[in-house]
């Protein structure tokens, strides 16, 4: 007889969902800064036009908080798969959208974490005008509480619904 039991666990489910999360955050990070990097190269550095001091770095900002709400509107979408898929390995409602929740919730703040990280690393000539990280707080908790709802009323609908 095997000795793992036919039964999820919570635990392992949580760290599923946070991990899955951290994966997507550490790719939008990278795409982030190689992205925002590459609109630096193109309309800083290698700018030849009337006025490149000027309208470059507002492009740069402008990627930068691109990228940001782009972490921004995945984590409910991520919450809301995640969610179901593993909200549908509970028969317990209760503790399946407990799960979802708590995951998505930890999950997203790793992967928003992630994603700004790679934000931050973006430098040089044209990023003056990027906004600081700390500006992004307010809007990362509400975020992070509409992901965590997200991913718990998914995580119930997985458990009713999905089998």
């Amino acid at each position: 007889m095997s000795r793992h039991s036919a039964l999820p666990s919570a635990r392992r489910q949580v760290a599923l969902i946070v991990g899955t999360f951290a994966a997507v955050g550490l790719a939008l990070g990278v795409v982030g800064f190689v992205a925002t990097d590459w609109a630096r190269t193109q309309f800083v550095t290698a700018a030849t036009g009337t006025d490149p001091a000027t309208f470059g770095p507002v492009f740069v900002a402008l990627s930068v908080f691109q990228t940001t709400i782009t972490l921004f509107f995945a984590g409910p979408v991520v919450a809301a798969a995640l969610g179901l898929l593993s909200g549908s390995r509970f028969a317990d409602a209760g503790t399946a959208g407990l799960v979802a929740a708590a995951g998505a919730l930890v999950g997203f703040f790793v992967m928003a974490g992630a994603g700004l990280a790679g934000l931050s690393l973006v430098s040089g000539p044209g990023t003056g005008q990027t906004y600081p990280l700390t500006g992004a707080v307010g809007p990362l908790l509400l975020s992070g509480v509409a992901t965590a709802v997200t991913g718990g009323l998914a995580g119930l609908l997985g458990s009713r619904f999905v089998r």
